[in-house]
């Protein structure tokens, strides 16, 4: 009975017999049931890259923005539902301000990142409410270098120079995996997320989607910004025409 969860998730503050918590497991599914987001992390910055899934033609486009600026120099890119996603980004941005507001500077990504992932970790102690439905990226470039933070819904957070989150993140960490990420620059990150992103697409099951891209670094002078159209366009591009020749390379050894 217990490995199925009957009788055991009902409630985020009950523990089965063998020591799970099923309301996070199934709000883990819910970020796994979301695009895919992905952060790399260079010698010089940060780049994080979303494959935003498009359910409807009738949409404008740019609508449901999965990326977010927190604080001038910091951004986060998030999976899963889409309005838990926005209620943390406006938790994060609460607590950016409260840090500027006290002590005159930007808070340490390092510090924001503990305040949200115990925000995050209190939604699953209480009867009285469920866990937050997705998982969440954290990228800035400060005093330190680059920084990049990973927090699932349960609240565990960890330092990444690669991670992925959604529904083909496992694919998405076999490509990251292959990168030298630390001698990259953000010019050469925005190629190879563009890449991955078209790689592990569905192409059966989600034909449309649209790809946002950001950065924080050096060259932004430690801002968080969206990448320049013209640079997603050359990056999807080039995404395409590696996914073509991979596909060529596929035929003729067949």
């Amino acid at each position: 009975m217990s490995s199925i969860g009957t009788g055991y998730d009902l409630s985020a503050s009950q523990f089965s017999p063998d020591g799970r918590v099923f309301q996070v497991e199934y709000a883990q599914k819910a970020v796994e049931n979301g695009g895919t987001v992905i952060g790399l992390r260079g010698k010089d910055g940060v780049v994080l890259a979303v494959e935003k899934i498009v359910t409807s033609k009738l949409y404008e486009p740019g609508s449901g923005r999965r990326l977010f600026n927190i604080d001038k120099g910091i951004g986060m890119a998030a999976a899963g539902l889409i309005s838990d996603a926005r209620q943390l980004a406006e938790t994060a941005r609460s607590e950016a301000a409260s840090y500027r507001n006290q002590y005159g500077a930007e808070i340490p990504l390092k510090y924001l990142n503990d305040r949200v992932s115990m925000y995050m970790h209190a939604y699953t102690l209480y009867s009285a409410v469920r866990p937050y439905g997705c998982s969440v990226i954290l990228a800035a470039h400060q005093a330190d270098g680059p920084v990049m933070y990973m927090i699932d819904p349960s609240g565990v957070s960890y330092g990444y120079f690669g991670c992925a989150i959604g529904k083909a993140k496992q694919n998405a960490k076999t490509e990251i995996e292959k990168l030298k990420l630390q001698d990259m620059t953000c010019q050469e990150l925005v190629k190879e997320a563009a890449r991955i992103i078209y790689l592990v697409n569905d192409e059966l099951k989600d034909k449309i989607f649209e790809l946002e891209l950001s950065w924080v670094g050096e060259h932004t002078k430690g801002k968080h910004v969206r990448v320049p159209e013209q640079l997603v366009a050359e990056a999807e591009r080039c995404a395409k025409a590696a996914m073509e020749e991979d596909s060529d390379s596929d035929a003729e050894d067949m």
